[in-house]
């Protein structure tokens, strides 16, 4: 699919449509790589509520929640979350704690436009599945690399590893300690 896409913040009255549209990513991108009973076991309600709650509080100081909405057909088909690091050793201050694209929309820079929007070239950190080849050539597209650090997953029962971006920092020159 092709088309025109604006990126924006996130609306309270988005959250229904980006909980299926989140399940619906979640499905195509993961098939293979996280077990098919997790998968199968996503409940668009609590995506939605999770959402909705980001949308209440907005933007903050670091944090940056942005949408893709397909011009044509008004759609949401995708959704960048960027924030503080949650890691006690974050090798920047910033992470991209989320990226997903509709399949039918991949190939079509609507990813690199919810990257410019939330996080341009600032420094930064993510975590990536380990054997999403498609993610970790797409992150490397944006000067992400590998650094060699991994962690394991308990709720997925899968191993991520990290790619970083840009010089690192102390994660708590942004938390204020």
């Amino acid at each position: 699919m092709s088309g025109d896409y604006v990126v924006r913040p996130v609306h309270t009255d988005d959250a229904d449509e980006l909980g299926h549209v989140h399940v619906q990513i979640w499905r195509e991108a993961y098939a293979g790589l996280i077990a098919p009973e997790h998968l199968a076991g996503l409940r668009w309600q609590r995506s939605a509520e999770r959402f909705r709650g980001a949308a209440e509080v907005g933007d903050g100081e670091v944090h940056r929640e942005r949408v893709a909405q397909h011009v044509a057909s008004g759609a949401l088909v995708g959704i960048i979350t960027v924030g503080v690091g949650r890691d006690d050793d974050a090798p920047t201050a910033v992470e991209l704690s989320s990226l997903n694209v509709l399949a039918a929309h991949h190939g079509t820079g609507v990813a690199t436009k919810l990257v410019d929007a939330a996080l341009g070239e600032q420094a930064a950190y993510l975590w990536v599945l380990e054997g999403n080849e498609r993610a970790i050539a797409f992150y490397r597209k944006h000067d992400f690399a590998l650094d060699g650090a991994t962690k394991w997953d308990d709720r997925f029962g899968v191993n991520e590893l990290r790619m970083v971006r840009g010089k690192p920092t102390c994660s708590r020159l942004l938390r204020g300690s």
